[in-house]
């Protein structure tokens, strides 16, 4: 390489070093003058462009309340009782699904429709056993009739034996005046009459014998029905409340004739428990399901439970009560705004052996579905509060090890201003001694500002401000 190229080669390095070096020099990424050494004690004067730029916000210091908080992390899931699938009592082919993946239902809306060959035949024999057990309940109620009659027969029948046995005895004690043939003929006639009472007697104990038959048999069959009717009723107000078209109702329902009545004597119309989202769909129409096949899932959200892990050294402070109250937050965004509010319903008394953590139980309503089934939310479980305190916004401190400051507002100027904290919950910070009441600090953006140099001329504005003011206490004193 000749001289010339090495020159050309150190001339374009040059080159590139200051143009990479000028955003460097450059102040706030828009100004054009000369920058400071870096001070973070150094007071900041903001242009409105980078104001803009960094979100820069403001809030006035006043007293507030402060509270003792506990923060956690958990994971969104609906509650027990909120989430139900749609299934059949028994097996069919699905008529109609009225329902998509994402349609908001209410408790009470028609989900599908289902026939059923199996309840049609449930409710046939159903219908068949009716009619036999009607037919039974006549015979017992003729047997039960005849019972009755043969009572009265053995009553009049033992009273006639009782009469001619009584004649035949006061002729008997005057056996030499009656003849002989008056005499065996009375005997005749009252062994007879007790003959014939004994049979009526003996024909009385089979006509109960058998209306105790009847009656056990009467028993059964309405055992068998009822039976039968709780297997209807079990799939007609079973927990997704199916409910079954009879004959008597397909009329009205299905506006048809009888033949449309027989074929649909096994229509089963499937209604929605709960009201929520349909989250799944599993089957379409004409697909044959069997009993308890899932067709479809409803959620409810508008109310969740958030499980936690609370380390044991934590479990006595959070006892303090199981109710509560719990901000929640984005993990993403753990100092932004709340999402949702809740309170602890449970902290469970098993610690796990291994992670040395026992599970906590949130529950929070969720009426703008922020919060979705499987989210990582950051929990402030308020323990206690502090009230009447010096609070400033968490956003407003800035932490640079042991030291904590802000950025109070001077006219034109952002000045760093170091304090001592005091409690510390999700929102604020308790302070002890930097700012009073009335001082304007920086609420968003104080980190931003903490990278800004300032312009040379800031500093002579700030060294001439300073000494304007030192000039004026100058002369009041004097």
């Amino acid at each position: 390489m000749n001289r010339s190229q090495v020159l050309l080669s150190i001339s374009l390095a040059v080159v590139v070093l200051i143009v990479l070096t000028l955003p460097i020099l450059a102040h706030e990424g828009h100004g054009k003058g000369e920058v400071a050494p870096y001070d973070l004690d150094t007071p900041r004067k903001v242009s409105p462009e980078t104001a803009a730029h960094i979100g820069l916000q403001t809030a006035e210091v006043d007293f507030g309340s402060v509270e003792e908080v506990l923060r956690l992390v958990g994971v969104v899931k609906p509650l027990p009782n909120s989430i139900a699938a749609i299934s059949p009592r028994i097996a069919g082919t699905v008529l109609k699904i009225v329902v998509q993946v994402g349609d908001t239902v209410q408790r009470g809306d028609l989900i599908a429709e289902i026939d059923s060959p199996e309840l049609a035949q449930f409710i046939f024999e159903a219908r068949k056993l009716d009619t036999e057990y009607f037919e039974l309940l006549g015979e017992v109620s003729g047997a039960a009739s005849k019972v009755e009659a043969l009572l009265v027969q053995v009553e009049a029948s033992a009273q006639h034996a009782s009469i001619v046995k009584a004649e035949y005895e006061r002729l008997q004690t005057n056996e030499g005046a009656i003849a002989v043939n008056v005499l065996s003929e009375k005997q005749a006639s009252a062994v007879q009459a007790i003959s014939e009472a004994k049979l009526r007697e003996i024909e009385l104990s089979l006509a109960e014998q058998q209306l105790e038959s009847m009656n056990k048999q009467a028993e059964s069959m309405q055992d068998s029905r009822d039976a039968l009717g709780e297997v209807i009723a079990l799939i007609r107000d079973g927990a997704v409340e199916t409910r079954i078209v009879a004959t008597g109702d397909v009329n009205l329902i299905m506006g048809g004739n009888s033949d449309e009545r027989t074929r649909h004597i096994g229509l089963m119309r499937l209604y929605a428990p709960i009201s929520g989202i349909v989250t799944t769909r599993n089957v379409n129409t004409g697909e044959g399901v069997e009993s308890g096949q899932a067709l479809v899932e409803i959620a409810d959200y508008s109310r969740v439970q958030i499980e936690g892990e609370l380390p044991e050294s934590l479990v006595e402070r959070a006892m303090s009560g199981t109710n509560n109250k719990v901000r929640l937050r984005r993990v993403s965004d753990r100092n932004g705004d709340v999402i949702a509010t809740g309170h602890v319903r449970f902290i469970s008394p098993v610690i796990d052996p291994i992670k040395r953590t026992t599970h906590i139980f949130v529950e929070a309503d969720n009426p703008q579905g922020l919060l979705r089934d499987g989210m990582y939310v950051d929990l402030s479980i308020v323990l206690r509060e502090e009230t009447s305190a010096v609070v400033v916004p968490v956003s407003s401190v800035v932490i640079d090890g042991p030291m904590h400051f802000v950025f109070v507002k001077d006219g034109d100027f952002y000045k760093k201003q170091d304090i001592n904290p005091g409690y510390r919950d999700d929102r604020f910070v308790e302070v002890l001694e930097g700012v009073l009441p009335g001082d304007i600090v920086v609420t968003r953006g104080a980190y931003s500002l903490t990278q800004l140099r300032p312009k040379v001329e800031t500093l002579a504005e700030t060294a001439a401000d300073e000494n304007d003011s030192a000039a004026s206490e100058t002369d009041n004193a004097g």
